[in-house]
């Protein structure tokens, strides 16, 4: 994936919520997010917490990434009182040996069935294609987690194959630009 500018994308806003560019500076609540027994169901391979380690070179990774690409993940804070609501975002990896951009979310565990992660997920998307022109965006999901593949389904997102990530079973879904803009009445994106 080339470098892209991060001009204007390093902050956002969506109905509920301001999304700033994930750093360092919000290690602690990241962390409390990835010792949430519920929340980590959802993310890690076996289930548990992510050790301290795991976190801090994740958002390490992130910084890493936004340096090289121009796009990474966002903390969501709730508009008015500033509270963290999660983490989303978008990501370069490798896929089945082909390069895409993935998307990812998580809430904190007191805000689930509010449907933020949708929205955090929308606003990822809305970056994604229309300011970052990014052709298809990938996702993917434990088999077991229903309300992230509902929250992907529901984003238009349309279910691709079973695939092994990090040797653990994963649903992937995939969405393009184009049906992303046809689904909101738009056309087309515009061209670069």
């Amino acid at each position: 994936m080339n470098a892209r500018p991060t001009e204007g994308i390093e902050t956002f806003a969506t109905a509920r919520m301001v999304a700033e560019r994930l750093t360092l500076a919000h290690y602690a609540e990241i962390r409390r997010l990835h010792l949430h027994p519920q929340v980590m169901k959802t993310l890690s391979v076996d289930g548990q917490p992510l050790p301290d380690r795991v976190t801090r070179e994740g958002i390490v990774q992130n910084e890493a990434h936004w340096g090289r690409h121009g796009f990474g993940f966002w903390v969501f804070r709730e508009k008015g009182s500033g509270e963290f609501l999660g983490r989303a975002g978008l990501q370069a990896y490798r896929i089945e040996d082909e390069e895409a951009v993935g998307l990812a979310y998580a809430v904190v565990y007191d805000h689930w069935h509010r449907g933020l992660a949708t929205e955090m997920a929308a606003g990822s998307l809305e970056v994604g294609f229309r300011r970052l022109l990014v052709p298809e965006v990938a996702s993917w999901t434990l088999p077991g987690n229903l309300a992230s593949r509902r929250v992907m389904e529901k984003l238009g997102f349309r279910f691709d194959a079973d695939i092994a990530l990090a040797g653990i079973s994963h649903r992937l879904y995939r969405l393009t630009a184009v049906d992303w803009e046809l689904a909101r009445g738009r056309g087309a994106p515009a061209g670069p």
